[in-house]
C-alpha cells in the first residue's frame, strides 16, 4: 500500500517539506517499490517560493501594497532503475543528486488539464516562480548543491535551509516555463502581466514555436542563480529571443528577473513592437525595489516601475515596395522618416496590452523626426506616435479613434516646403509648396511587418496656384487626388495630384482675363499640367472625361461675355480627347492654337503657375468652342481667345499682361441692324492704358431702316482703326469715332450739317457692352431742304448685349409764303414734324401739323387764322394710348378794336391692352347659370 504523505520539519534552519510518494510503500525504515516494473516517484513540496507584490501606480509608496503568495512548488524525483527503495531518513530524502529529477517532455501532452505537471502518468517538477508560472529544468543533466542533510551553524547562527540548482559542470541551469496558471483571480499592477507569463511558456517550452522560415524560436531561460530556500527563492534568471520582425504570436524579446528570498529586486521585460510610423521599437519595462525613509526612523521598501520606448530602427523607407496594400505608397509624400530619439524619457503607464499613445507626464511625447520628400528635401518636425506590440498591432486604429486623440495626428510643419507628390521628370518643383500642417494616419500595409504605415489624409498648404489666383497668401486644406492615388501620373492627362477640400470659386475680372469675358467657374483639382482644374474634367480613375453642356453650365455658370451674356450657354461640349491632350501640350502648341483659326481650340482652360527668378507667374489661357445658339449673336465662325499672365514679385508688386480677342462675330438686333466684326481685341500691358481695337466693322440696316444704308458710303471701312479715340476710366473702356460730313445731295433732298458718330463701350463690371450709332444728335440736328421747304432732324440707335435699348429720331419741315398787292397783303405758313422713340418695350410716336394765314386790307382790317393739330402714340407697360390735341385761333382787328377767339380740344383713346377682358365683364355665377342652361 502506497505510503501516506508526511512532512519534514526542522526548526533549526526552518526546513519544511511535505513529502508524497508514488509506487512506494513503507517497510520499516525504508520506502520500497510496490510494482517493480512501474516508476517510483518521490515528491517534495517546499513552501511558497515567491511573493508577488503590486506596483504602486503613482510611483509613491502607499500605506498598503497588495501581495500574493505563490502556491507550494513540487520537486519530483524518480528512483533510478534497479533501485528497489529508499531509506526513510532526512538525509536520504534530501540527497537529490542520487535521484533522477523529472523533466517535462516535449512530445507528451498533459494527462489531465486540471493537473498541470502530470505527463505520461508521472508527476513532474513544477516550481512556481514567479507567481502563477510553473518552471522546470530544461537540461537532462543537473545538480543540486546545498547543505541538505544537517543544519549548518556558525558562530551560533544557523544557515537557512536552501538548495541551489546548477547545470552541467556547475554552469547556469536551463529552465523552461511549461504552464501559466489561470485558475486564480485576475490581478493587475503586477511586475509581470498574464500575457507575459503566457509568452514565457510559449517561448521556452513550445517546440512547434517556429518563425516564418521554419527555424525554432524556443530558447531556455538561463539561471545564473536558482536557489530554493525556506523563505522563498533567490534567483537570477534571464532569457532572450530573436523574434522575426512583426512576429504576430509573441513580442517578448528579453526577460530578466532578480529576486531574494522570494521578493523581487529587479524585473525587466522588453517587448518588441512598432510605432505608428512603421519604426521598429521596443517597450522596455524595468521594475526595481526602492527603499524609502518615511521620516519616523523606519525604512520601507516597495517596487517601482519605469517604462521607456527604445527606437530599434531609426529610419523607415516608404513609397513603392514599402508594403502598402494600396496606391503603391503614394498616399504618403515622404520617402523616408528618421527618428532622432534613441529612447524616450519615462513614459506613462500604458494601462494594458492594447496600442497606446506614448505619453510623458500626461502629455503626448513629441518624437523628433526628419523626413525626406520625393525631391530629396529634408523636413524636420515633431509628432506624437502610437506604440503597439507585434501581438496588438490591430489595435492601432482604435487608438487613433479615441475621442481625446482627434488632433494628435496633425503634424505642424510650420510652412516648410514639401513635395506632396513625385513631380514629373520634365516639370520639377510643380508639386512642391509650403505646408503648414499635415495629418498622418495609419493605413493597411500587410506587406510591412508593422501591418500599418502612415498616410497623409489631409494637409494645410499654401497652394501657389490658389495664391496667384486669389491674391491671398493663405493656406488651403487639400487631399491627395484620387486619380494620383490610384495610378500616379501614368495616363493622367492633367497630372492632377491634389484636391482642394472645398471647391474654389474662380472669378476673374475683365481686366484680369482680357476685357471681353469675365471667366467664372469652380476649380478643385490641383494639377501639374493645367494648374487648377474643375473636377468634372476627370473621372473617378483620373482618366479624361468628356463634359456635356449641362455640366459646362455648372462649371462656368457665372462666366460672362461682353458684359452680361452668359458664356456657359454658348459653350459646345468638351470631348474627352480634348482633356487627354493636355498632358502633351507644350508652349509652342498652345501658342499655335491661340493664334490659329476657329478649328484650333483649347476647350479646357489652362491655369498654370511657374516660379520665376524674381517672383512667380500665373498664366490663364482659354479658347473654347462656341455654339451659335443666341439670337443676338452670330457666332457661326467666331472664336474667343483669352490670355492673361500675372507676375508677382517678392516685393508684392503685381503686373498683369492680358489679351482678349473675339473674332468673326456679329450682333443681329431683331433683324433691324447688324454689326459685323472681323476682330475685337482688348489688350493691357503694365504701365500702359488698355487698348481696344476693332477691325472690319460693318453696319447694315435692314427692313424698315434700309434707307439709312445710303449713309454707309460716308463711313470709313475701319471705324475703330488706329485713329480711333480710346478713353479708359475705372468704369471701363470707351472707343469711338466721330465724323462731320460735307453737304450731300440725295435725289431731291439736300442734306447739310450731318455728323456721323459710333461708340463702343466695354465696361469692367457686369454692365452690358453697348454700341451706339447716330446721324447727328437731338441737340444738333442735320438740315434738310426739299424745294421751297426746309427742316432738320436726327437719328440715333443704341444696342447692347441685352438687345435694342433705344432707337429715336425726328424730322421737321415747313414752308412760308407771302403776297402784297398794295391794297391788300397776306401770307400763309405750314410747319409739320414727326418724332419717334423706342426705349426698351416703350414706344412713342408723335406727329404735328401747324398752319395759318393772315389778310390785311388797307391796314384797317386784319384777319388771322392759326390751326394746330398733334397726335401722340404711346405704348408701354402693356398699355397703348393715342392722345390727340387740336386748336383753332381766329383774330380780327378793325381800326382800334381787336377780338381773338381760340378753340381747343384734347382726346385720349385707350388701345386693346387697356380694355376689360371677358372675365372682367361676367360674374362666375352668371357664367355657371349660362352653361347649365345649355347643358339641360
Amino acid at each position: 500500500m502506497t505510503a501516506d504523505p508526511f512532512r519534514i520539519l526542522r526548526i533549526e534552519d526552518m526546513l519544511v517539506l511535505r513529502v508524497e510518494v508514488v509506487n512506494l510503500r513503507r517497510a520499516g525504515a525504508r520506502l520500497v517499490r510496490e510494482d517493480p516494473a512501474s516508476p517510483a516517484v518521490v515528491l517534495l513540496h517546499p513552501p511558497s517560493q515567491h511573493i508577488s507584490e503590486g506596483v504602486p501606480a503613482d510611483g509613491q509608496f502607499p500605506e498598503t501594497v497588495p501581495a500574493f503568495a505563490a502556491a507550494p512548488s513540487t520537486l519530483a524525483f524518480l528512483l533510478p532503475e534497479g533501485q528497489d527503495g529508499i531509506d526513510l531518513t532526512v538525509a536520504a530524502l534530501l540527497d537529490w543528486n542520487s535521484l533522477n529529477s523529472t523533466i517535462v517532455p516535449f512530445d507528451l501532452g498533459r494527462d489531465d488539464p486540471n493537473v498541470p505537471n502530470l505527463f505520461g502518468g508521472i508527476p513532474r517538477t513544477a516550481i512556481e516562480f514567479p507567481t502563477r508560472l510553473l518552471l522546470g529544468h530544461d537540461d537532462p543533466v543537473i545538480a543540486w548543491s546545498a547543505p541538505l542533510a544537517e543544519p549548518v551553524a556558525l558562530d551560533g547562527r544557523t544557515e537557512l535551509w536552501h538548495a541551489e540548482l546548477h547545470g552541467e559542470n556547475g554552469g547556469p541551469a536551463g529552465l523552461k516555463a511549461f504552464a501559466a496558471l489561470r485558475d486564480r483571480p485576475a490581478r493587475t499592477g503586477m511586475p509581470l502581466s498574464a500575457d507575459a507569463l503566457d509568452q514565457l511558456v510559449a517561448l521556452t517550452s513550445d517546440s512547434d514555436f517556429v518563425g516564418p522560415d521554419g527555424f525554432p524560436l524556443r530558447r531556455s531561460l538561463h539561471a545564473e542563480q536558482f536557489m530554493l530556500t525556506a523563505l522563498g527563492a533567490s534567483v537570477r534568471i534571464n532569457g532572450a529571443w530573436d523574434l522575426p520582425a512583426g512576429f504576430p504570436a509573441a513580442d517578448l524579446t528579453q526577460y530578466e528577473h532578480v529576486a531574494s528570498l522570494g521578493r523581487e529586486q529587479f524585473v525587466q521585460t522588453i517587448g518588441q513592437g512598432y510605432l505608428s510610423t512603421g519604426h521598429r521599437a521596443s517597450l522596455v519595462s524595468v521594475t526595481r525595489r526602492l527603499y524609502d525613509d518615511p521620516g519616523d526612523g523606519s525604512s520601507v521598501a516597495y517596487l517601482h516601475t519605469e517604462s521607456h520606448i527604445r527606437i530599434d530602427q531609426a529610419e523607415v523607407g516608404y513609397g513603392e515596395g514599402a508594403g502598402y496594400d494600396e496606391h503603391a505608397g503614394r498616399q504618403l509624400p515622404f520617402r523616408s522618416i528618421e527618428l532622432t530619439d534613441h529612447v524616450t524619457p519615462t513614459i506613462d503607464d500604458a494601462g494594458g496590452r492594447g496600442a497606446f499613445w506614448v505619453k510623458v507626464g500626461g502629455a503626448p511625447f513629441q518624437f523628433h523626426a526628419v523626413a525626406t520628400d520625393a525631391e530629396g528635401r529634408h523636413v524636420g518636425f515633431t509628432l506624437p506616435l502610437v506604440f503597439a506590440w507585434t501581438t496588438t498591432l490591430g489595435d492601432v486604429p482604435s487608438a487613433y479613434g479615441e475621442p481625446d486623440a482627434a488632433d494628435l495626428p496633425t503634424v505642424d510643419l510650420s510652412g516648410q516646403t514639401v513635395a506632396l507628390a513625385q513631380a514629373p521628370a520634365d516639370a520639377p518643383g510643380t508639386t512642391s509648396m509650403p505646408v503648414g500642417s499635415m495629418r498622418l494616419e495609419p493605413v493597411a500595409a500587410s506587406g510591412h511587418p508593422a501591418t500599418l504605415l502612415p498616410a497623409m489624409t489631409q494637409a494645410s498648404a499654401r497652394v501657389p496656384a490658389v495664391e496667384r489666383l486669389t491674391g491671398r497668401f493663405t493656406e488651403s486644406v487639400v487631399h491627395l487626388h484620387d486619380a494620383y492615388l490610384e495610378q500616379g501620373f501614368e495616363g493622367q492627362p492633367t497630372e492632377a495630384f491634389l484636391n482642394l477640400a472645398e471647391a474654389l470659386p474662380v472669378s476673374l475680372s475683365p481686366r484680369q482675363a482680357g476685357g471681353l469675358a469675365a471667366p467664372s467657374s469652380t476649380v478643385q483639382a490641383v494639377t501639374t499640367r493645367a494648374g487648377l482644374l474643375a473636377p468634372q474634367f476627370l473621372d473617378e480613375a483620373g482618366a479624361a472625361a468628356g463634359v456635356d453642356t449641362d455640366t459646362l453650365k455648372q462649371i462656368f455658370g457665372g462666366t460672362k461675355l461682353l458684359g452680361p451674356i452668359d458664356l456657359a450657354a454658348l459653350l459646345a461640349p468638351v470631348e474627352a480627347v480634348s482633356v487627354a491632350e493636355l498632358k502633351s501640350l507644350g508652349e509652342a502648341e498652345i501658342r499655335k492654337r491661340l493664334d490659329g483659326g476657329p478649328a484650333d481650340l483649347l476647350p479646357v482652360p489652362l491655369m498654370r503657375v511657374a516660379d520665376l527668378a524674381d517672383g512667380s507667374e500665373l498664366r490663364y489661357v482659354w479658347k473654347p468652342k462656341l455654339t451659335n445658339t443666341l439670337p443676338l449673336l452670330d457666332l457661326e465662325n467666331a472664336s474667343l481667345v483669352l490670355e492673361a499672365t500675372t507676375v508677382r514679385s517678392p516685393d508684392a508688386l503685381t503686373k498683369s499682361t492680358v489679351r482678349g480677342e473675339l473674332r468673326s462675330f456679329a450682333f443681329d438686333f431683331l433683324g433691324i441692324v447688324r454689326v459685323d466684326f472681323d476682330r475685337l481685341t482688348f489688350s493691357a500691358r503694365p504701365g500702359a492704358k488698355p487698348e481696344v481695337t476693332a477691325a472690319g466693322v460693318g453696319i447694315t440696316f435692314m427692313n424698315d431702316l434700309e434707307f439709312v444704308n445710303e449713309l454707309r458710303n460716308a463711313l470709313p471701312a475701319d471705324v475703330f482703326g488706329t485713329g480711333a479715340s480710346v478713353d479708359v476710366t475705372t468704369a471701363g473702356v470707351v472707343a469711338g469715332y466721330g465724323l462731320t460730313l460735307p453737304s450731300l445731295g440725295l435725289g431731291m433732298f439736300n442734306l447739310s450739317n450731318v455728323a456721323l458718330s459710333a461708340k463702343l463701350t466695354i465696361p469692367f463690371d457686369n454692365a452690358p457692352t453697348r454700341f451706339r450709332f447716330a446721324v447727328s444728335e437731338r441737340h444738333n440736328p442735320f438740315n434738310v431742304s426739299v424745294g421751297m421747304f426746309g427742316g432738320g432732324g436726327f437719328f440715333a440707335l443704341e444696342v447692347s448685349t441685352h438687345g435694342i435699348e433705344q432707337v429715336e429720331g425726328s424730322l421737321e419741315f415747313g414752308g412760308n409764303a407771302s403776297l402784297d398787292l398794295g391794297v391788300a397783303s397776306g401770307g400763309v405758313h405750314v410747319m409739320a414734324g414727326i418724332a419717334f422713340q423706342l426705349t426698351g418695350t416703350s414706344v412713342t410716336l408723335t406727329g404735328y401739323l401747324r398752319c395759318g394765314g393772315y389778310l390785311s386790307v388797307l391796314g384797317i382790317v386784319t384777319i388771322s387764322v392759326e390751326f394746330y393739330l398733334a397726335l401722340t402714340y404711346h405704348k408701354g407697360d402693356g398699355v397703348c394710348e393715342v392722345v390727340g390735341q387740336g386748336s383753332v385761333t381766329v383774330s380780327v382787328r378793325v381800326a382800334f378794336f381787336s377780338k381773338s377767339v381760340s378753340l381747343a380740344l384734347e382726346r385720349r383713346f385707350a388701345g386693346s391692352a387697356g380694355d376689360p377682358a371677358f372675365a372682367d365683364c361676367v360674374e362666375p355665377e352668371d357664367w355657371d347659370d349660362y352653361c347649365l342652361a345649355f347643358a339641360a
